[in-house]
């Protein structure tokens, strides 16, 4: 009788239940708690890693170290707990593109490869000797996991002007002319002369094959070079821009080089020089230029032909004595600037009767004309350092 009414009891029944369920609910607090730890963890490394990949483009940028920039800055966001989650050996230099992801560098710079992209990973390991701590799943035997994350941090590529698909300085102009491409810190402080670099003579105005230091008797110390190296600006807050050097007079009458009071045409005009420098100023990828009075006429085009003036469906202004055009909107991928300069820019005083006095012009804008390829990805002079991974 009483193991019947013990069988037929349900006092207790609760506390078998919970006993039999005890290693499930201890089970299921571990992996919650742990989790929690886990996913801490993963997102501690992601942040670290992130900062570690902005700081080693960055000393990239500034010609630094970038591995030691980025161990540095992984080490500083995280306890001292993580250990070496960061190495040399986890920083890598390459290029990146939205199409191929990075490519390594090879230690040499590569074939074609230019650096604009840091790739970084951070792991916590065993074998690492810093594996992710386990408060309650360890009871269980449980294995420790491993946790990799990784950062690309890029700059845009492509988002400068290339070489001109086309340069053509007007060989019938009566003045000497010399254009130059150099680069412009318009995000620097100092004086406009001190923010200049890498000034470089691209073309002049002469016939194929004539020197300008031979006719000028060493007036003129250079020759264009047959194969023009651009400037490089490929810095944030640089710009490509161009200088204009107009010596008068000179090209129709080149003893004004040896004689600068000759007599032309019943006058004495001289060589008066003049140099004009576009300090060129990117705002929202649109250009600005810094020149005093209108010498450049620009407008962005959807293909080259529209850019190029000798082609039927141009669209290039043309005429004498006109306020020239200004595009209204920047470069964009898959778009071409013209660039029309005019050598002689309103403005100057004295008289204008004729071209040899110094205020004389004809306002026309087709003096000097350079297409441009817009960039190919981003917007111009973006070099802006971003997470892309």
């Amino acid at each position: 009788m009483l193991i019947e009414r013990l069988r037929r009891s349900r006092k207790g029944a609760v506390a078998y239940i919970v006993a039999a369920a005890m290693p499930v609910l201890l089970g299921g607090l571990a992996f919650a708690v742990d989790m929690s730890v886990y996913r801490m963890v993963h997102n501690r490394m992601q942040s670290a890693s992130d900062a570690a990949a902005l700081a080693a483009l960055a000393a990239v940028v500034h010609s630094e170290d970038a591995t030691s920039a980025a161990v540095a800055s992984a080490l500083e966001n995280v306890p001292s707990g993580f250990g070496n989650f960061i190495t040399a050996e986890d920083v890598t230099l390459g290029s990146y593109s939205a199409e191929n992801g990075i490519v390594p560098d090879d230690g040499g710079g590569g074939a074609g490869i230019t650096i604009n992209a840091v790739r970084v990973m951070a792991v916590r390991s065993d074998a690492r000797g810093n594996g992710v701590p386990q408060i309650f799943s360890g009871l269980f035997n449980a294995t420790k996991p491993n946790i990799s994350v990784m950062s690309i941090a890029a700059r845009p590529s492509n988002v400068f002007y290339e070489p001109p698909e086309s340069l053509n300085l007007d060989a019938e102009a009566g003045d000497y002319n010399e254009l130059y491409a150099y680069c412009y810190d318009y995000g620097g402080s100092g004086s406009a002369a001190s923010r200049r670099s890498q000034m470089t003579l691209i073309s002049n105005n002469l016939p194929e094959g004539q020197n300008i230091v031979n006719i000028s008797g060493g007036v003129i110390t250079a020759n264009p070079p047959e194969d023009v190296v651009w400037p490089n600006c490929n810095q944030e807050g640089q710009s490509l821009s161009l200088r204009l050097r107009n010596v008068r007079h000179a090209k129709a009458n080149p003893v004004l080089w040896s004689t600068p009071n000759a007599r032309v045409e019943s006058r004495r005009p001289g060589r008066p020089e003049f140099n004009h420098f576009s300090d060129t100023v990117i705002t929202d990828g649109a250009e600005t230029f810094a020149f005093p009075n209108p010498i450049v006429e620009t407008v962005r085009c959807n293909s080259y032909a529209e850019c190029d003036p000798s082609e039927p469906d141009n669209i290039i202004p043309t005429g004498r004595n006109r306020t020239p055009s200004l595009a209204s909107t920047g470069c964009a991928p898959g778009k071409f600037m013209y660039f029309g300069w005019e050598d002689r820019p309103p403005g100057l005083t004295g008289a204008s009767g004729s071209w040899l006095d110094p205020a004389w012009t004809d306002r026309d804008y087709d003096d000097i004309a350079i297409i441009m390829k817009c960039p190919n990805s981003g917007r111009l002079g973006d070099g802006l350092v971003r997470l892309v991974q």
